[in-house]
């Protein structure tokens, strides 16, 4: 089986898909609750026609305009520090040995079937007690000409006892990623 090179670009390109999928949750959810709380306070505003009724509604609407700017600022930074990553300095690689898979409820709101804040999502759980949220994106490796799978099919080859490239952003725990050592290796460039 030919593995495949991990360059910086391939990292930092993954790297980019997991910090829009943290802010995917939170950028829905709160644009629905804004967008709500101000025509209800149109609504109520004109009804009335008493100003700050309107402007006492649409109160919980600057609650969460506040929140999704601090989630955006996070993101933001997240995003151009992975644009500064240029060496292999400004990230960390080391090789860690699966152990197993697991799910966990977290608080995370999100928009499906039903609008609950509470989400089944998927860890994996490596022997040093290391921990990989792996999140639902369309394709992971979606820059390899080989090994692009879904979320599913990362599933099914992840077999206990093997190995992964875990590679996270220096500074940032949440920005992390994981490579199949049977199906990745690193660059020269990379390797210390």
């Amino acid at each position: 089986m030919k593995k495949e090179k991990i360059n910086l670009d391939n990292i930092k390109q993954d790297f980019n898909i997991i910090i829009k999928e943290q802010l995917a949750p939170a950028r829905e959810w709160r644009f629905y609750n804004i967008v709500l709380m101000a025509l209800l306070s149109i609504l109520v505003g004109m009804l009335f026609q008493k100003i700050w009724i309107s402007l006492l509604i649409f109160l919980p609407a600057v609650y969460h305009i506040v929140r999704y700017l601090i989630v955006y600022r996070n993101y933001r930074v997240d995003k151009k520090a992975i644009r500064n990553v240029s060496s292999r300095e400004d990230i960390s690689i080391s090789i860690q040995r699966f152990s197993h898979m697991g799910q966990e409820t977290i608080y995370e709101p999100h928009f499906g079937r039903y609008a609950h804040f509470t989400k089944r999502v998927t860890f994996y759980y490596f022997s040093t007690g290391t921990q990989w949220r792996r999140y639902d994106v369309h394709k992971h490796y979606s820059w390899s000409k080989e090994y692009y799978i879904s979320s599913k099919g990362l599933e099914y080859i992840s077999v206990a006892g093997d190995e992964f490239y875990y590679i996270e952003l220096q500074g940032h725990p949440d920005v992390a990623y994981i490579y199949p050592c049977k199906s990745f290796e690193l660059d020269d460039s990379l390797k210390e």
